[in-house]
């Protein structure tokens, strides 16, 4: 309980902090306003082409009937497609989270310095802390503010989707996309966030200023990209093989109304993207995924206080 308590005080001075210094805030406004606007563009660029209006006539009400389709099924097919565009949309958009480990360790690399330059270390190794309570502190406190900047940007997204899409449709995103983005949200981006987060942390250990952790922030955060874009790639084809696992898992359980009565409507399955013949993503390759991000936290986090027991006594 004691070191519990040392955990959260260090987290919460160091929340304070983080936007004070701005750069963890920055990136993350940065990281939300682009993958945003990339999902935004292709749906609100082809919104004048639904409907305003899903009042029918009655002769309209006819033609659907010699097609098999009801008023209602015919009103929540035009309501879906949007949301499916918004889906769609992810899969170019998507790929610009990973900006998210590229910037994040070197935003983050300077939380550590930053101590040691105002003299803050001095006056915690002076305090009944351990190296392992002062890193996991650290990481908590730079974490909270990169995750709650994220959650805004995250609620300021849905925001300005249901403002556009009410004040020109007059109703708003599909309850499967909606679900779909939040999913997506958790699964994927909140470990990149996670991952980006920690790694430009306890790379802050080994400098002694902001400025020397920068481009080696950077470089770390290149390999991050590269090292995460490899080792879970998705089996798929084209565009969506270049996204992971978590993105590929979500697309391939994604369903709406929309797609059902497509599927209906031509006799075959429709999906979106059309790969539903491909090799799957099963929940236990999304466990296996997550273990190895937490693997290697746990070696980066060993790594780090070896250091400063060896360089420091700390």
């Amino acid at each position: 309980m004691k070191t519990l308590k040392q955990i959260f005080a260090i987290a919460r001075t160091e929340f304070r902090f983080g936007f004070r210094r701005g750069a963890p805030v920055a990136v993350t406004v940065i990281i939300g306003i682009i993958v945003s606007a990339g999902i935004l563009l292709g749906p609100l660029s082809n919104v004048s082409q639904l409907p305003k209006n899903l009042s029918m006539p009655p002769e309209q009400v006819a033609r659907l009937a010699t097609i098999g389709l009801t008023p209602s099924e015919w009103v929540l097919f035009n309501r879906d497609i949007m949301g499916d565009m918004f889906v769609f949309s992810t899969v170019m958009a998507w790929l610009l989270i990973f900006t998210a480990l590229l910037l994040l360790p070197m935003a983050t690399s300077g939380s550590i310095p930053a101590d040691r330059k105002f003299g803050v270390s001095e006056l915690l190794r002076s305090t009944p802390i351990t190296g392992f309570v002062y890193l996991a502190g650290k990481i908590l406190g730079v974490l909270a503010t990169v995750l709650l900047v994220g959650a805004l940007m995250l609620g300021l997204f849905f925001a300005i989707t249901e403002i556009i899409l009410f004040s020109t449709l007059h109703y708003g995103l599909s309850l499967s996309a909606s679900l779909f983005l939040i999913k997506l949200s958790l699964l994927d981006g909140l470990p990149m966030l996670v991952w980006g987060t920690a790694v430009g942390v306890l790379l802050g250990v080994f400098f002694h200023t902001r400025r020397a952790a920068i481009f080696p922030g950077l470089l770390a955060g290149g390999v991050s990209l590269v090292g995460w874009a490899l080792a879970f790639r998705a089996p798929g084809q084209g565009y969506i093989g270049m996204t992971d696992l978590a993105y590929y898992y979500l697309i391939q359980n994604y369903h709406s109304s929309a797609l059902a009565l497509e599927s209906r409507l031509g006799g075959q399955d429709t999906n979106m993207f059309n790969i539903a013949g491909a090799s799957r993503v099963g929940v236990g390759q999304l466990v296996l995924m997550y273990l190895a991000v937490i693997a290697a936290f746990v070696i980066l986090m060993a790594l780090a206080r070896l250091w400063l027991k060896w360089k420091e006594n700390f």
